[in-house]
């Protein structure tokens, strides 16, 4: 779980540096695009936790 959370925290860092350089310049198309890929694998990511997480309490309540 290291290995995720550090994962997670560099995604989630990221993603702020993104948004911070995106509220200094809202224009810039460049950053606007640097934000959204950012959030895009910030999201991904979230979404496969989920998923491993929904699949792992599945697979515990067949064992019972």
């Amino acid at each position: 779980m290291d290995d995720t959370s550090q994962h997670l925290k560099h995604l989630l860092k990221q993603t702020d540096i993104a948004f911070k350089a995106l509220m200094n310049d809202p224009g810039s198309l460049n950053l606007n695009e640097q934000y959204e890929q950012a959030k895009h694998e910030l999201d991904c990511y979230t979404a496969s936790l989920k998923h491993a997480i929904t699949a792992r309490h599945q697979n515990r309540q067949h064992k019972r």
